[in-house]
Parts: C-alpha cells; sequence; structure tokens
C-alpha cells in the first residue's frame, strides 16, 4: 500500500498528471481543494481560514487511511500545501512516495497558469512562478522525487513516475 503525494507550484500538470495515473493505477485520487469548505457549507459557523485548512487536510489523511484500509493498493493526493508533507509522511511513514513537479521555465509556469482550460480557476501566474522558485531554490528532501515539467508531456511525466515507483524497493530509500 502506498501514498503518491503530488506537489509542486501550480502550472506544473499535477492535476493532469494525477489524472494519468488514477487511470492507470486504477486507484483513488484526492486534490486537497476537493475537500468541502465548512464555512460555504456552513455560513453561520466561525472559523478561521487556518482551522478550516487544517480541519480539511486531517480530514483527508482519514479519508486516504480509510482507502488504504479496505484494500486499495494506492492512494494519490494533490495540491497540498507542502508545508503537510511532513505529517504526511509521518501518518503513513515509508508508504509515501513524495514527488515535486518543477519547471526550469518562469514562461512555462506563466503560460500554463493564464492558459488553464481544465476548470482550474487559479490564474496568479506571479505567485505560481514564485511557488516554483522556492521549489527549485531549497535542497531536495530525502527520498523526495523531482520530475521536470517544462518540455515533456503529461504523458512522459506519469510515465517517468511510474517507471521510478517501479523500480524503487521502497519510497523513502531514493
Amino acid at each position: 500500500m502506498s501514498v503518491i503525494f503530488l506537489t509542486g507550484a501550480p502550472g506544473t500538470g499535477k492535476s493532469t498528471v494525477a489524472a494519468m495515473l488514477h487511470e492507470r493505477l486504477k486507484c483513488p485520487w484526492f486534490e486537497f481543494g476537493w475537500i468541502p469548505e465548512f464555512r460555504n457549507l456552513n455560513p453561520h459557523t466561525e472559523i478561521s481560514y487556518e482551522d478550516e485548512e487544517r480541519m480539511s487536510f486531517e480530514n483527508l489523511m482519514l479519508v486516504t487511511e480509510n482507502y488504504l484500509r479496505h484494500g486499495f493498493e494506492t492512494v494519490i493526493l494533490t495540491d497540498i500545501r507542502e508545508e503537510f508533507t511532513d505529517e504526511v509522511r509521518a501518518k503513513f511513514g515509508d508508504r509515501v512516495w513524495v514527488i515535486v513537479l518543477y519547471s526550469t521555465s518562469d514562461e512555462v509556469i506563466r503560460e500554463r497558469v493564464l492558459g488553464r482550460d481544465n476548470g482550474n480557476e487559479y490564474r496568479n501566474a506571479d505567485e505560481a512562478v514564485e511557488i516554483n522558485r522556492r521549489f527549485l531554490e531549497r535542497a531536495p528532501r530525502e527520498g523526495e522525487i523531482r520530475v521536470r515539467c517544462n518540455d515533456v508531456t503529461a504523458e512522459e511525466v506519469a510515465q517517468c513516475i511510474l517507471d521510478a515507483l517501479s523500480i524503487a524497493e521502497k519510497p523513502l530509500q531514493m
């Protein structure tokens, strides 16, 4: 059993690649944004953004744990803030594959964020470029798989991830 945790800046193809992995691996896939926002469901209850985000993250961890407990081999998670990476690893241990999608081209990030037609309404290209830069500037963490996505197709990125997963003995030892 494993958790594939796709992270990276907006515009790096996380959702597109997750959809391809979901199809090939026949496993559940959850984007953090799919967790209902409490304040929208219950507008008369006050809750801070930080508390709501924390609760949504904890709910997603429970959903993931439940799918694994019910026999699903793999669960894919995307769009979770990088700050939560350590908590995902703490919860699921060496079953977690952290895969960072990044671009070496600011222009590719800008084009993808501003030209989206996949239903994602995020359009802050400057912020996406800055998030991508932070991934590029920090040293890779232990066991992290980094995949450059700017000059390859989403299919090639998905295949690269599948290849990396197939040759590794267990996640956090790559």
